[in-house]
């Protein structure tokens, strides 16, 4: 599972941002509107409700929310508080009175968002659930919150040499350990997720990554889990969602579109790094993917730079 996780974020170029990590006090209320990158808060300290999608879910201290697409929120100290708009908050912060300074008890929050390419289209990032929360007294949490939301916060408050840095590296950190709760939290479902978290699987997952621009068999897959091949494309299947070959090909087409776009290299040339010989039979099985042909997108991708 790690190393499949590994690959996915490297191929999506995760770039971390921190906002701050700031005391709110009552009354208090931020509201964000969609947008293109992944937002975060993490509670440091207090309580707060968070809305999105019209459900309202409290927040304690621990607590991480994470919106993996950009869903617009809120997240306030009260469910009915009226918000001020996100980017109206920042720019307070510029002034003499920033603010939510003055009030009640404080609850001190550490925001910020993350940037990655969403046109990779691999199906572990889009089953992502739009919002996840992983509370500080799951199971799974303890590493995430108790370790990297303290070291964060340190970073933030004490602006040393480094400090932004440190706290963008620990940021993509905290990003990981969210998204290993969020598996452990749909392991019960089928999908991706539960396909990764199966350990007869990953060997052959491994394989697909390692190998995927060789002659990769589904015999080789089974053999690979250790299981026959009639029973491991029915386990596959059932945990994945998907058949072990049409996997194969949606990581194929993953590395080939970033090989067309980032390194702009001939559409034959990407075709063989990901193991095709015909670039009759790689356009096809590109264009299922994406929509479009690697020649259009190649030559998008040498416009945009």
């Amino acid at each position: 599972m790690t190393d499949v996780l590994s690959d996915v974020l490297r191929l999506i170029r995760l770039k971390s941002c921190v906002y701050f990590a700031r005391d709110f006090r009552s009354p208090w209320g931020m509201r964000m509107d969609a947008g293109v990158f992944a937002q975060f808060h993490a509670v440091l300290r207090g309580n707060c409700v968070v809305s999105h999608a019209g459900h309202a879910i409290d927040g304690s201290a621990g607590d991480v929310f994470l919106f993996p697409a950009g869903d617009a929120h809120q997240i306030a100290d009260a469910v009915d508080r009226s918000a001020v708009p996100g980017p109206a908050f920042m720019e307070s912060l510029a002034t003499d009175a920033p603010l939510f300074t003055d009030g009640g008890a404080p609850t001190r929050l550490l925001c910020g968002h993350y940037e990655y390419r969403n046109d990779i289209r691999h199906p572990l990032i889009d089953e992502l659930a739009p919002l996840i929360h992983v509370r500080s007294f799951e199971n799974q949490a303890p590493e995430t919150l108790n370790g990297i939301l303290p070291m964060l916060a340190r970073e933030l408050s004490d602006a040393r040499p480094g400090a932004t840095a440190a706290a963008e590296k620990l940021a993509e950190i905290l990003l990981i350990q969210v998204i290993r709760a969020h598996f452990e939290q749909a392991r019960h479902h089928a999908g991706l997720i539960a396909g990764l978290l199966d350990p007869r699987l990953t060997n052959a997952f491994a394989l697909v990554h390692n190998q995927y621009g060789q002659h990769v068999s589904l015999d080789d897959m089974a053999g690979a889990a250790g299981m026959s091949r009639s029973a491991f494309a029915a386990h596959f299947r059932t945990q994945a969602g998907m058949t072990p070959v049409a996997y194969l090909t949606v990581w194929r087409m993953c590395i080939a579109f970033d090989l067309l776009t980032s390194d702009r290299l001939p559409v034959a040339e990407a075709a063989l790094r990901v193991g095709y010989e015909s670039d009759i039979a790689f356009g096809r099985a590109f264009k299922r993917h994406f929509g479009q042909t690697p020649g259009v997108v190649r030559r998008h991708a040498k416009v945009a730079a």
